[in-house]
């Protein structure tokens, strides 16, 4: 099959992988000159989605700020110090009509070819600040409420008699609408601390991808150059290995978006699960095979029935293939060349066991009791690729499932896991 590639390739790829973020994205060159934006960028400043590219970035921000932009990244540049990059902050934007809004600000910088280039990651804090100044009238309203009512009280309690039954009624009866007001203050309170959890998680992800998403792509420009001299040459072997190397990396960029849009529908608790009949044997044959092709040279990964025979289970076959995905994809990723990956299904009573084993770098000791924290990564694998997203989506596809998972590895041996999968229904 012949590929086709063009010099725009990587940019509209870039530009692709941008638009999927739903916080405005802007990258700008050491001038302070927008080189790149996506969509949310854009209709979050109310303008055309090509008015923006080749503007000064100050554009994007009020005075005294827009008239000192400039020096802010001259200083950074000469100096080397870091003021905001790397730290979240609340700012001001300025939309194209004038009006200024409220901002959380994520930037970040990286080289690319000796020039200097800033990413920033931009979340609109309107609805934010709007539902705390409604909390601030809310809360004051209550506490005008409950002062209102309790000088009411000390009032009548002062006037009538101690043995009036009525006034204690009335005193009991504004006790318990008092209670009723403070508990919906903390269901208020509640909700919104969730909110805002959830939006600086889907930040901090933000951030976390677009570090990730660095390597991958200047591995597949440099690839798309290599494949357009190959082909120059008549070298179609050479163009052949560099086109798997953009296809894994392809691979590996969706496989972290994929965990991002995970991570987010269980947190706002959209995922629901779906219980059907499913043959397990066959499902994950063909997760194993599918996974197959990105193993590296000379790993083996086999996979055996113990029962030898069809094994039944009513569960949610998405959410397997969530699990077991993550799971061998790990124990991919953490393995060496010729290493071995051995996957077993088995049936125990009432339930299913899946065991997944490698001989790979393993996990140090000290800090099992972190695997399932979301973007925990060991220390022993942070020069390999990864958000740190994996074991927690699997922890929790494995609650709605009723399954539990045990981990037993060691460093530079390799890593056991035991999933127990439930049937959730009167066995078959």
């Amino acid at each position: 099959m012949q590929y086709h590639h063009n010099s725009n390739i990587n940019k509209y790829f870039l530009k692709s992988v941008l638009d999927t973020a739903s916080d405005a994205i802007v990258i700008i060159d050491a001038e302070g000159i927008i080189i790149m934006h996506n969509k949310s960028a854009a209709d979050l400043f109310g303008y055309n989605p090509d008015e923006l590219t080749g503007q000064n970035v100050k554009i994007l921000t009020p005075e005294p700020h827009r008239t000192l932009h400039d020096n802010y990244i001259k200083n950074h540049i000469e100096t080397g110090i870091n003021k905001v990059i790397g730290i979240g902050r609340e700012v001001t934007g300025c939309r194209k009509n004038g009006k200024t809004f409220p901002v959380r600000l994520a930037l970040s910088k990286f080289i690319w070819e000796d020039q200097y280039f800033f990413t920033g990651v931009i979340h609109d804090l309107s609805r934010e600040k709007e539902t705390e100044q409604k909390l601030v009238f809310i809360n004051k309203n209550l506490e005008n409420l409950v002062d209102s009512r309790t000088s009411q009280l000390m009032e009548s309690i002062n006037q009538l008699s101690e043995s009036n039954r009525n006034l204690e009624n009335e005193i009991n009866e504004r006790i318990l609408i008092e209670e009723k007001l403070k508990k919906r203050e903390v269901e208020l309170i509640t909700s919104i601390e969730k909110e805002r959890s959830l939006n600086l998680l889907k930040s901090r992800f933000v951030s976390i991808a677009s570090h990730e998403f660095r390597t991958p792509l200047a591995n597949i420009l440099s690839s798309i150059n290599l494949i357009e001299h190959y082909q120059e040459n008549s070298n179609p072997l050479k163009s052949q290995q560099h086109l798997s190397k953009i296809k894994n990396n392809i691979q590996y960029l969706n496989g972290v978006l994929n965990d991002f849009l995970s991570m987010t529908q269980i947190e706002q608790g959209k995922i629901s699960s779906n219980f059907t009949t499913v043959e397990l044997s066959h499902l994950i044959q063909d997760i194993t095979e599918d996974l197959i092709q990105i193993k590296k040279p000379n790993q083996t990964i086999s996979y055996t029935n113990l029962s030898n025979q069809e094994i039944f289970c009513n569960t949610d076959a998405n959410f397997i293939k969530h699990i077991m995905s993550n799971l061998i994809n790990n124990a991919i990723k953490y393995s060496g060349d010729s290493s071995q990956i051995s996957i077993t299904l088995d049936k125990e009573n009432k339930n299913f066991i899946i065991n997944i084993s490698d001989n790979g770098l393993g996990i140090p000791e000290e800090e099992q009791k972190f695997l399932f924290n979301i973007f925990f990564r060991a220390s022993n694998v942070l020069n390999i690729q990864g958000t740190g997203l994996g074991l927690n989506i699997v922890k929790k596809y494995l609650d709605l499932l009723n399954g539990t998972i045990q981990i037993k590895s060691s460093e530079n041996k390799g890593t056991q896991i035991k999933l127990t999968i439930p049937n959730n229904e009167k066995s078959i």
